[in-house]
């Protein structure tokens, strides 16, 4: 796992309260909502991206399926857990795969 430095954030936002660089945002304070996707560093993220894309063409119980097995329980698929930073990258890229 690379050290926070190596992590990007893409903030999706039209420069209204929602946008966390917004004057009206930093005044408020945070809303509470996601407001971007941390994308994984190039390692990982040919790991999510493979991954996202076989659950996409196999459905969810490939998932489980994985998440099963002694390797899903790795650290290598962490971003599979709702509380790991790369899961909505992870459930993003499912969701284009999908498409």
């Amino acid at each position: 796992v690379q050290p926070p430095s190596a992590m990007s954030l893409v903030v999706v936002g039209d420069g209204g309260a929602e946008d966390p660089t917004s004057a009206e945002f930093i005044e408020k304070g945070q809303s509470g909502k996601v407001s971007g996707v941390i994308i994984p560093p190039p390692d990982i993220r040919a790991i999510v991206d493979k991954t996202a894309q076989f659950v996409a063409k196999h459905g969810k119980s490939f998932e489980n399926k994985i998440m099963g097995s002694a390797e899903g329980n790795s650290a290598k698929f962490n971003f599979m857990k709702a509380t790991d930073p790369y899961n909505a990258y992870y459930e993003f890229k499912i969701k284009e795969g999908e498409e």
